[in-house]
């Protein structure tokens, strides 16, 4: 996909602490995406946006269970308060 497509935009990527949510997240930033970070695990988290930063990304973590809706609901305000309403979701 086309960099400058992706440039700029905002994602939020669920279960981004570890694993596949966490690969996602840098490939993505290191193609200039913004990024909302979330997971229940609010030290793998900041450790994952600490090497997005690194790197001169953005990211920054959110801890939220995504399984509790008042939970969803928080995240989403925080994500557009933070970002401002994001373009690119993905649900790990």
């Amino acid at each position: 996909m086309n960099n400058e497509f992706l440039k700029g935009k905002i994602a939020v990527i669920t279960g981004a602490s570890k694993g596949l949510g966490r690969a996602m997240a840098i490939a993505l930033a290191e193609r200039g995406v913004r990024i909302a970070l979330v997971s229940r695990n609010a030290n793998l988290l900041s450790s994952v946006a600490k090497e997005i930063r690194s790197k001169s990304g953005q990211a920054e973590p959110f801890k939220a269970d995504v399984t509790d809706e008042a939970e969803v609901a928080s995240l989403a305000k925080a994500v557009v308060a933070k970002f401002g309403k994001p373009q690119i979701l993905i649900n790990n």
